[in-house]
């Protein structure tokens, strides 16, 4: 199957949502993707990402069988282990060079511990910066898919929705210490993992089926109602969340390290909208004006690392916060812009993978000199 360009389009405004939100929160450009009530780029990061699992795997176990697909599975939490202990290790390189409280408003971690012991942390996964801790989740979510793949591929998708569900309601109703990610040993949840699943297996099964369901078309079938019910749920969310206020009085319905019932379901239904819309717009426009968001929608990870490391680094070695307006949004521009060019070199350069870029770069910077060998020659 053709890549889906909309959904990669969806990926890149998920990671411009992070951006504008972690650079800018509360300011004039975080607002376009922040308007929705409960639903921001992490949520829509996680379903798209099992969306997408769900979606390759089922072509590489029809392709080349199970076993293939479990390698692939295994490259994968080892490419995003790197990935994290990277975010990790930037995280313990900016507590070297701020201590105290300004360690603090930039990470959101303690910054007065030995540095072994948080190179330890970092190592374990267990020291994790603001706006740089979706990958432990991730990483979490996707080792269900050592049990899920088989599943799926014997058409069991029913047991593993039942099996989803339960596990949410449980996360709900009786949250054990086990489910929680913490930020630090001696920090606070910032995730419940069994509560996040909700949208990430589904999303699995989903992308599993999508070519059987006509996914596709029926969401471009049912746009403009999709599109009405979704304004129509943002702005009774709206209504009850800034206006009246009454949803205030259920925290549990709306809670984000939990995942609350209202939270999902609004996520659920945002991300299949502006995927529906973005379908629509690639039928309607040139694929190029959409090309910023595809790109870096197609090297999501590599953006979602930039960014966190960014979030760390511009504070130490830039510009201490407060930040006003108008360098908040240079700073958002910037970012994104690195994102996008970094995406666009790889797909120059044909840098399918991270670990071939040394040989890559090695071989590019060879030519010239074997050309003027032979020129000399």
């Amino acid at each position: 199957m053709s890549r889906d360009l909309a959904i990669d389009a969806t990926r890149g405004l998920a990671i411009w949502s992070m951006i504008s939100l972690h650079f800018a929160n509360g300011m004039l450009i975080a607002l376009p993707t922040h308007a929705f009530p409960l639903v921001d780029g992490m949520s829509a990061f996680v379903l798209l990402s099992g969306l997408v699992l769900g979606l390759v795997y089922r072509g590489w176990t029809q392709r080349h069988g199970l076993q293939f697909a479990y390698q692939r599975l295994a490259q994968r939490l080892l490419v995003l282990y790197v990935a994290q202990v990277a975010i990790s290790l930037a995280a313990v390189a900016t507590a070297t060079l701020l201590s105290g409280q300004e360690y603090f408003l930039v990470a959101r971690l303690p910054g007065d511990e030995p540095f072994l012991q948080q190179l330890w942390w970092a190592l374990t996964l267990r020291f994790l910066p603001g706006g740089g801790n979706i990958l432990v989740v991730y990483l979490v979510l996707m080792t269900f898919a050592f049990a899920v793949v088989p599943l799926l591929m014997r058409g069991r998708w029913t047991w593993v929705l039942a099996a989803s569900g339960a596990l949410y309601v449980v996360s709900q109703v009786a949250p054990a210490w086990w489910m929680y990610l913490n930020a630090a040993p001696d920090g606070g949840p910032i995730q419940n993992w069994a509560a996040w699943q909700v949208l990430f297996i589904p999303a699995m099964v989903v992308g599993w089926q999508w070519e059987q369901w006509q996914v596709r078309r029926r969401l471009d079938a049912a746009l403009p109602r999709l599109t009405a019910v979704t304004v129509l749920v943002g702005v009774l969310l709206a209504h009850g969340l800034w206006i009246e206020r009454w949803l205030w009085q259920a925290p549990e319905l709306l809670g984000k390290v939990e995942l609350g019932p209202l939270r999902a379901l609004a996520s659920w239904l945002v991300v299949a909208c502006v995927y529906a819309v973005f379908g629509r717009l690639l039928q309607w426009m040139r694929r190029d004006w959409l090309r910023p968001l595809v790109s870096v929608g197609t090297r999501s990870l590599d953006a979602y690392v930039i960014q966190a490391v960014a979030l760390l680094a511009l504070p130490t070695l830039f510009a201490p916060r407060p930040w006003g307006a108008g360098l908040s949004t240079l700073i958002v521009l910037a970012v994104f812009a690195t994102c996008w060019g970094w995406a666009e070199f790889r797909r120059h350069r044909g840098v399918d993978k991270l670990h071939r870029l040394p040989a890559i770069l090695a071989d590019a910077a060879a030519t010239p000199q074997r050309g003027a060998t032979l020129v000399r020659a």
